[in-house]
């Protein structure tokens, strides 16, 4: 059983940058949009990391204290996001340690399945090793420099390139990583006046990708930036 389901959604790339142009329903390949500027905790550079068991959550779930029922609410273990198993499961729950928030705790093993560590860091997995500022839902759309006229520098000065999304700083700050379900990794690089709320838009270099992308729904993780 898939952690989540995808949600795709048929609309218009128009809704950020102002055109209405004609979609399509298919899917582009997220290695086109493959993210180049961004921190790499990959445990698939960390021996310790691919010898362990990792599961992650299917859906925000809470992080217990202990495995009796009267336990503590630590914290929250995010969608996807994934947790390292250090123990055997007691009374329904899982002892695990999260990366996100680096404590130790309990998680109902019914929230919760295997992955393969060597998918963290990649579309189907988020990276490890710092905590999570933001998670949920979000719109994504792509963007190219053909809608826009041509390409200018982004809000952070830097020139758009592959490896960056344009977001609502109120929500995401200039600088944080974010991975995107089934894309991965980007930095939030720019702004638009039409990106409002949980909204991104990844930029491109194929206006006929941007297309057939369309507007689709998927989970979101927003690492703060570093300091």
């Amino acid at each position: 059983m898939p952690l989540v389901a995808v949600v795709l959604i048929l609309g218009v790339l128009g809704l950020l940058r102002g055109s209405v142009p004609t979609v399509h329903a298919s899917v582009v390949d997220a290695s086109l949009v493959t993210a180049s500027v961004v921190f790499e905790p990959s445990g698939r550079q960390d021996p310790d990391v691919m010898a362990a068991r990792w599961v992650a959550p299917h859906f925000d779930t809470r992080l217990w204290s202990s495995s009796a029922p009267n336990a503590d609410e630590l914290t929250i273990a995010h969608q996807w996001a994934p947790l390292q198993i250090v123990g055997t499961q007691a009374f329904g729950r899982l002892p695990v340690w999260d990366p996100a928030s680096r404590q130790r705790g309990w998680v109902k093993a019914r929230d919760v399945g295997p992955v393969d560590p060597a998918l963290i860091g990649t579309g189907l997995l988020p990276p490890i090793g710092r905590p999570v500022a933001w998670s949920g839902p979000a719109r994504v759309t792509m963007y190219t420099c053909v809608e826009l006229g041509g390409c200018a520098q982004t809000a952070s000065g830097a020139w758009p390139e592959p490896g960056m999304v344009a977001v609502d700083p109120k929500v995401i700050p200039l600088g944080s990583t974010v991975w995107i379900q089934g894309l991965g990794t980007f930095l939030a690089a720019d702004t638009g006046s039409l990106v409002r709320g949980a909204h991104l838009d990844v930029y491109g270099l194929s206006y006929q990708e941007a297309l057939d992308w369309g507007v689709q729904e998927r989970t979101v993780l927003v690492f703060p930036p570093t300091r």
